[in-house]
């Protein structure tokens, strides 16, 4: 077979990329592999691990279970939309009925732009935008925080030992996309940009504008996974960071809770609720019996309408976005709790 390749508007309708604006459909397409499978020929294995996410765009795919015909997929319906699978591995065996063309997408890119998608992701509004010069006056506004109140005092007193002051200039970079996350950052003075580059695309898209009192950089070191982004000043500014190290040991260890599927269920039946915090086509797919389906980019959206005096579980397919969400739940002073991996581990007795 030829070559294939793949029109945008089509892969821009299946779920969940649909979710995402023009110029990231077109960037995360620009990352993707397009698949050609000849008539007989395996797609994908039964039990083989999930690296990507599988779409068939043309032709015609049977799923089998242990021999057993279970579902036929064509290019271009409804059930096509979906991905052939979800998971870290397969739970059925796929064959091509005809010659097929397949788009396979990194799931961990995918999962990039969603989180960045969610509006207001950088800012934390209990930071005074108004600046002193006066080191004291500083402490005093981002104490106003409510991620402080969940922070031991000695870690407080750590972060403001540990903090160190930069300052850039117009068009300097703070931080560069595929680079190794190092650094955590509040922006004290000034205005960034953040901006991503593709094959495709070398002088990248804006994906948001970060002001005083923002902070980023954290999504790569709770991730533990590089830049996805690159970071570049907007104006002249003065920013705050802390090494990773001090992030993860004085921020991320007191506010993320990981907890098993196990641990989840016990705390659900003293009153606790599942959110989950993907799509919801990808919520119609499978999810967690009784949970919440509150997409990621419309969470901070809904926090007023969370009962403080609840604990909340989050989950999503890979733990990423859940990690994310259960980050800014404890930031706002929520008790959140985020599913160790994946939705693989919960029994499918307790799925819907």
């Amino acid at each position: 077979m030829q070559e294939a390749t793949i029109d945008l508007i089509e892969f821009s309708s299946l779920v969940p990329i649909k979710a995402l604006g023009m110029a990231h459909c077109r960037e995360l397409l620009d990352q993707s592999e397009v698949r050609v499978v000849a008539k007989g020929e395996a797609v994908f294995e039964q039990d083989a691990e999930a690296k990507n996410i599988l779409y068939v765009m043309a032709g015609e795919v049977e799923l089998h279970i242990d021999g057993k015909m279970e579902k036929h997929i064509k290019g271009g319906t409804r059930l096509a939309k979906l991905p052939l699978e979800q998971g870290r591995y397969y739970q059925y065996a796929a064959r091509a009925l005809t010659d097929v063309i397949c788009v396979s997408v990194d799931p961990a890119a995918l999962d990039v732009m969603l989180s960045w998608g969610q509006p207001g992701g950088y800012e934390v509004e209990e930071l005074d935008s108004a600046h002193d010069d006066s080191d004291d006056d500083w402490m005093a506004k981002l104490l106003q925080a409510k991620v402080f109140h969940r922070i031991p005092p000695a870690n407080i007193q750590s972060v403001f030992m540990n903090m160190t002051t930069h300052h850039f200039a117009v068009g300097e970079s703070v931080i560069r996309q595929g680079e190794r996350a190092e650094h955590f950052y509040i922006i004290r003075e000034g205005k960034c940009q953040v901006n991503r580059k593709t094959r495709k695309n070398p002088e990248g898209t804006v994906l948001a504008t970060l002001q005083e009192g923002d902070s980023f950089g954290e999504e790569a070191l709770i991730s533990g996974g590089k830049r996805n982004a690159s970071v570049i000043m907007e104006t002249e500014g003065v920013l705050m960071s802390l090494s990773r190290i001090d992030f993860l040991e004085l921020f991320k260890e007191p506010l993320l809770n990981w907890i098993s599927y196990v641990e989840g269920r016990e705390l659900a039946a003293d009153g606790a609720t599942w959110i989950d915090v993907r799509l919801p086509a990808e919520y119609q797919i499978r999810h967690i019996q009784h949970s919440v389906n509150i997409p990621l980019p419309l969470l901070r959206a809904k926090l007023e309408k969370l009962d403080l005096k609840v604990k909340y579980l989050l989950y999503c397919d890979s733990g990423r976005r859940g990690s994310i969400a259960a980050y800014l739940l404890a930031q706002r002073g929520f008790d959140s709790f985020v599913l160790q991996g994946s939705l693989d581990t919960v029994p499918a007795s307790e799925m819907a």
